[in-house]
């Protein structure tokens, strides 16, 4: 971005330098021809007006051998009875106006002054020839130099009605001007990208290594603080960061400490009652309890794992995946499952990923009679398909069915469904393995359930 910024600003840069220096030519060969012309008026005042058209080179020129100049000169100056017209010519206006002042403080009569450029071809050769013979024998005798291809032409009537006309050559941008402007631009990149690119690699190196500590935030236990790196403000930032990281670690084991202690508490009662309702005589009255005692242990279990799931103590470890999906799905039944074709192994936590897919199953069962299972991988991502034939679920309420204690049976009887905590279970072990859990109704009736995991 900081490379493209700074080439189109040289390329701006370029172009008015190139602008500005042509303009700076055509105004140099301005100046000489006014100047030219001013002096030769001048003459013509002390030698005399000369009648009728022609060079006014060949009649105020320093004769030489046959009459002829040694050099030719630099600007062509001819009378005529009216002004050069060229149809493809460009009025300069400020240089008129320059030339009129500069002719002015000299007292030197002329009226209608008109400085224009012109193609050099469009010329008549009598303005054309001079100017171009002097290039060509002068100091730009090498091939290599550009000829030039603009020209001055001014334009002026003196006080008896005669037009003067003038022509000179503005010297062309050379290619040198070219390779000074990349040497340039090259200069520029060297000077500011580099030192730049370090600068942002010094940034970038200490941002990165925070992005993905903070993307792991959470998913693995015993996170050491990084290092702090960089300019000031990233330094700080680091360092706000295991300050933090420090305090909701802090926070977590208090939370899994004290769930562990509520989790006990809880369990003894209910397991004393347990063994207490086994001198009931009353048989439906003592199964009814029992079965109310394992209800309440099997949700008190869902909490403690759903609390749990971020410091998980299960270490992760190299799985087929399809071998463990088919473990799972002899579980139940009736199951569909469709063996991959080949092997897929991921890194995974195999006991939380067992509950998860067994709470996936169980619904589908539950819900749609009869669960299909495959397994594709694609995008970095393992995904576990299961799909039933049951009614779906409303579009509007899927998400609400991830939350906590929601059922789309809306029941209470464990008989037709579990506690509410399944697919928030689910979606968070996926989670934890840089996955997630969606769930889409099929076209044909029933839900698909796509559990993923990151490879």
């Amino acid at each position: 971005m900081a490379a493209s910024a700074l080439l189109v600003a040289q390329m701006i840069n370029a172009t008015l330098l190139i602008m500005g220096i042509r303009n700076r030519a055509a105004s140099e060969a301005a100046a000489m021809v006014v100047s030219r012309v001013a002096n030769q008026i001048e003459r013509m005042e002390v030698e005399g007006n000369p009648t009728g058209q022609g060079d006014l080179w060949s009649l105020f020129g320093s004769p030489m051998k046959g009459g002829h100049r040694k050099r030719p000169p630099p600007v062509a100056i001819a009378l005529h009875d009216k002004p050069v017209s060229i149809d493809r010519s460009e009025t300069q206006d400020e240089l008129t106006e320059r030339a009129q002042e500069f002719l002015s403080q000299g007292d030197i009569v002329l009226t209608d002054v008109n400085i224009s450029t012109v193609s050099v071809h469009l010329l008549p050769a009598q303005l054309r020839e001079p100017p171009l013979r002097r290039w060509q024998t002068g100091r730009f005798r090498s091939r290599d130099h550009q000829k030039p291809k603009t020209a001055i032409l001014l334009s002026a009537r003196l006080p008896d009605g005669t037009w003067i006309n003038a022509a000179g050559l503005v010297r062309p941008f050379e290619n040198a001007s070219v390779i000074a402007l990349l040497l340039q631009t090259l200069t520029l990149f060297v000077a500011v990208m580099i030192p730049l690119a370090l600068v942002a690699r010094r940034i970038a190196n200490p941002l990165n290594q925070l992005t993905v500590s903070v993307q792991r935030f959470g998913l693995s236990d015993g996170m050491s603080p990084l290092p702090a790196a960089g300019p000031d403000d990233v330094r700080h930032l680091i360092e706000a960061f295991n300050a933090m990281q420090s305090r909701v670690s802090t926070l977590l084991g208090e939370k899994d400490v004290m769930l562990g202690a509520i989790g006990h508490d809880l369990k003894t009662p209910l397991a004393a009652l347990r063994v207490r309702i086994e001198s009931i005589e009353d048989e439906p009255e003592r199964e009814n309890m029992a079965s109310i005692i394992d209800e309440m242990v099997t949700i008190l279990d869902d909490i403690l794992t759903l609390a749990r799931l971020g410091k998980s103590g299960e270490a992760a470890q190299y799985v087929d995946v399809g071998a463990l999906v088919e473990s799972i799905a002899q579980e139940f039944s009736p199951v569909e499952y469709r063996v991959p074709d080949q092997r897929i192994i991921a890194t995974i936590r195999p006991v939380l990923v067992r509950r998860a897919l067994r709470n996936l199953i169980g619904n589908a069962i539950i819900y749609g009679k009869k669960a299909r299972i495959e397994i594709l991988e694609k995008a970095g991502l393992i995904e576990i398909i299961i799909s039933d034939h049951g009614s779906g679920i409303e579009p509007s309420l899927i998400e609400a069915m991830f939350e906590p204690f929601t059922r789309a049976e809306r029941s209470r009887s464990r008989s037709t469904g579990g506690s509410g905590l399944g697919l928030t279970i689910s979606r968070a072990i996926a989670r934890a393995h840089g996955g997630d859990v969606k769930l889409t109704n099929l076209a044909e009736g029933g839900l698909k359930a796509i559990f993923s995991v990151k490879i």
